[in-house]
């Protein structure tokens, strides 16, 4: 059996996601971070994840598809709509709701488009950096007042050792 090009379940020839995949990602991409275009920020969905996701997590996909598709069934199922179609308040209202259930719901994305989001030129300029790679100039660190982890520090060690 061959799927036809504009088939809305085949993954297209430039990305790893189907149509329907695409719009849920994109949706939730805008709601990890949204636009700000009053600051010159791009949402989420504006920077390349798919690409990211692709090309440095590919085994995170799988999981990832599924994840998407559970969400837009539970769109649909709930509201009759596909996720993408949702208002944003509604779309939020759904991922805190499958999260409080499955916190782990989504982790892998949320990290992976945060990674991505601020390696963009435009994220990096909107907030007041160069837009280049950190090496070979490096960044300036600023100094931090470290007495200000005594609370971490005080509070002893608490995580268990690797076996």
């Amino acid at each position: 059996m061959t799927i036809a090009p504009d088939d809305e379940d085949a993954p297209p020839a430039d990305g790893p996601f189907t149509a329907s995949e695409r719009a849920t990602l994109d949706a939730v991409l805008d709601l990890i971070v949204p636009p700000h275009p009053g600051r010159g920020l791009p949402g989420a969905s504006e920077v390349g994840v798919p690409a990211h996701l692709a090309a440095r997590v590919p085994d995170a996909l799988p999981a990832l598809r599924d994840e998407l598709d559970a969400l837009d069934c539970a769109a649909r199922k709930r509201h009759g709509l596909a996720f993408a179609a949702l208002a944003q308040p509604a779309r939020q209202a759904l991922v805190d709701a499958i999260r409080a259930a499955e916190p782990a719901f989504m982790s892998r994305l949320a990290v992976e488009t945060v990674g991505c989001y601020y390696m963009d030129d435009r994220v990096l300029r909107a907030i007041g950096m160069e837009a280049r790679p950190p090496w070979p100039k490096g960044y300036q660190v600023m100094k931090g007042d470290l007495a200000l982890l005594e609370p971490v520090r005080a509070r002893g060690k608490i995580w268990r050792d690797a076996p």
